[in-house]
């Protein structure tokens, strides 16, 4: 049975939890960041996060009306495009990522398909 093809999820995830009150920001615990690439590596099998600490990726994005700004990290694995795999992320994100990080949404990127190659100081392998 051959496996299903590849997509890469991209996840930005945000450095700073949106405004309190008093418009303050607070920072996101790096804790929580490799915790969440943690998780997803357990259910995908691997993935990469950038933290920025120099040059901040920047995302903005219209919220009733006002152009919101944020810092952002982002953590990209590579998935197989399944509606399984997406169910998870979906209900991921919903359950897990709003609650842990604060926000109004969690945004996911789908590219794909992702043609991957492996090389090792053995061999040379082609996965797709």
């Amino acid at each position: 049975m051959r496996e299903p093809r590849l997509v890469t999820v991209l996840l930005r995830l945000p450095l700073f939890y949106n405004p309190d009150t008093q418009a303050g920001r607070e920072p996101v615990e790096d804790e929580r960041l490799i915790r969440t690439a943690e998780e997803i590596a357990q259910q995908f099998g691997g993935g990469t996060l950038f933290i920025f600490r120099r040059e901040d990726p920047r995302g903005f994005w219209w919220d009733q009306g006002v152009v919101d700004r944020d810092t952002l990290a982002l953590l990209e694995v590579d998935v197989p495009d399944t509606a399984e795999a997406r169910d998870w992320l979906r209900g991921y994100a919903r359950g897990v990522l709003l609650k842990r990080f604060r926000q109004k949404a969690i945004y996911l990127k789908f590219i794909g398909p992702v043609e991957t190659l492996l090389v090792t100081d053995e061999e040379v392998g082609s996965e797709s």
